[in-house]
């Protein structure tokens, strides 16, 4: 539940006297324990805290320019909820102008490819998808020095937007640099999104991404499908799948979800070799409130955990049991 704020000086001062302000968030704790087994050598590694980066911490504003306009904000900080040492960690923060003409907003928030990716991988990107490197790989899910332009709602439940990355490389190189077009559509249950980014990864190499996510909500189950691919210039490239169905029973929801990806290497000497991994993910939540929530997750794969490095002879297994609350 968000607090709406009547004076805060901090707040004020930034959004200025006449701005609605809220303060919003979560914090999320758990055990997570993760069993890699590599070339027949076994390791296991166990954790507490929050191993998803759901807690933040959000302080918004917005205010009503008048002629149709308004103008928001937001000053984001993912808390480190399982130490006492450690400095906070800089989050979604941005500032955004809509009108008639649209929409732009700058600064680091989730990017386009993230957007699809959270939305039809039913494990949230969090499990051992072998369909969520894309966006992974691309910008670590919420990219920084972005620069985003939203179309305005020209066809009901269509939807497009076009940003700009800047990598800040040295200059004239623009590296790191990338460009990202967006599109969705949303009519009922169904829905359906797909992202294309260019990153000019190197000097002389651009890494091209994409994602496409459809889904469709029945009302007693939800399925949804995920496709995604890389290409890193001419050397190699990963393309990935999976399927999902999520039941709700309540307060509760029971999801299961299937994924598969394969990798082309292309050696110097112009050789190309495959290699294929899959996962199988469960997720189990239950809604103890309207702000609290336990969940959790179990996944069994092949290869890599969710990343363009496989391997045919490692496999990962991942236990999580999180309760996560929001205000």
């Amino acid at each position: 539940m968000k607090k709406t704020l009547v004076a805060v000086a901090a707040m004020a001062a930034i959004a200025g006297a006449h701005a609605d302000a809220t303060i919003s968030g979560s914090i999320e704790m758990g055990y997570n324990t993760n069993t890699a087994n590599a070339s027949g050598v076994k390791t296991t590694t166990k954790s507490l805290g929050d191993g998803h980066a759901n807690s933040s911490l959000n302080f918004n504003a917005n205010e009503d320019l008048g002629g149709g306009m308004k103008a928001d904000m937001q000053i984001g900080f993912l808390p480190i909820v399982d130490k006492l040492a450690g400095s906070q960690t800089s989050y979604q923060s941005w500032v955004g102008i809509e009108g008639g003409f649209g929409r732009i907003q700058g600064g680091s928030f989730a990017d386009s490819q993230a957007n699809v990716v959270f939305n039809y991988d039913a494990m949230g990107a969090w499990g051992l998808s072998k369909a969520n490197f894309a966006a992974s790989n691309w910008g670590g899910y919420f990219t920084s020095n972005q620069l985003k332009y939203s179309l305005p709602t020209m066809i009901s439940g269509l939807s497009a937007n076009y940003t700009k990355s800047f990598g800040e490389a040295t200059a004239g190189t623009k590296v790191g640099d990338a460009n990202t077009y967006a599109v969705g559509y949303k009519a009922g249950g169904f829905s359906a999104d797909y992202a294309y980014t260019g990153l000019q990864a190197t000097i002389g190499t651009t890494t091209v991404i994409s994602n496409t996510g459809v889904a469709y909500d029945f009302g007693v189950a939800k399925v949804m499908g995920l496709y995604a691919s890389q290409k890193n210039g001419a050397n190699d490239a990963v393309t990935g799948s999976s399927y999902a169905v999520s039941v709700p029973f309540g307060a509760a929801a029971i999801a299961v979800q299937s994924s598969s990806a394969t990798k082309w290497l292309n050696s110097s000497s112009g050789a190309a070799t495959s290699v294929a991994q899959t996962a199988i993910d469960w997720k189990v939540s239950y809604a103890l409130s309207k702000r609290t929530s336990v969940y959790a997750m179990y996944g069994n794969g092949t290869g890599s955990n969710g990343s363009t490095t496989v391997s045919t002879s490692s496999s990962n297994q991942k236990t999580q049991l999180f309760v996560l609350h929001s205000f």
